[in-house]
């Protein structure tokens, strides 16, 4: 399947999220891991829950000229109305062992208000465009996630992996299917 990508203007604008922003994501992850869009594994223990707030509050701090260096390096924006905020994304950027630069978009969330509004394309067009050239962008999704599937190809992703099931000890952890984006 040949890469392609599409030049589409965003509706709405992602800005830097705020500290209240973390309740927003924390909510639609919690919410979304009951539809099955999210890895219960990784989301659904309170532990985990304050695991991902508190990079969420490191990926606000790091803005922080001073605070950069201290913080892994991560990205947590938002699409915001008059009346709030409409959906979060949270990224996480890294070398891989050639050098180069990798993203990882690692929650697109959007309230059920506004879903199928370019809320979500939005967000992920943010993290698109400030990727550099020979940058890669990745991203995780479960089987549940049709629409974000459907979303991801709009935008140029590609499927890499489908989703697996690991069985150890009597439990299944599923792996979500991994998607790069083809610039």
């Amino acid at each position: 399947m040949p890469c392609s990508s599409k030049s589409i203007v965003p509706r709405h604008h992602a800005v830097q999220a705020q500290p209240w922003d973390i309740l927003f994501l924390l909510s639609e992850v919690t919410s979304g891991v009951a539809q099955g869009h999210f890895s219960v594994e990784g989301c659904s223990t309170r532990q985990a829950q304050n695991a991902l707030a508190l990079r969420c509050a490191k990926a606000i701090l790091s803005r922080q000229w001073v605070l950069r260096r201290f913080f892994e390096s991560s990205q947590f924006v938002v699409v915001r109305s008059n009346t709030g905020t409409m959906g979060a994304a949270l990224a996480s950027y890294a070398r891989n062992e050639d050098g180069q630069q990798v993203v990882t978009i690692e929650y697109v969330v959007v309230d059920q208000k506004f879903r199928r509004h370019g809320v979500g394309e939005t967000l992920v067009q943010h993290f698109l465009a400030e990727a550099s050239a020979g940058t890669i962008v990745e991203c995780f999704c479960m089987a549940h996630s049709q629409s974000m599937q459907k979303l991801l190809r709009h935008v140029g992703f590609v499927r890499k992996s489908k989703v697996v099931a690991v069985t150890i000890d009597d439990a299944t952890m599923l792996i979500p299917s991994h998607w790069v984006w083809c610039a």
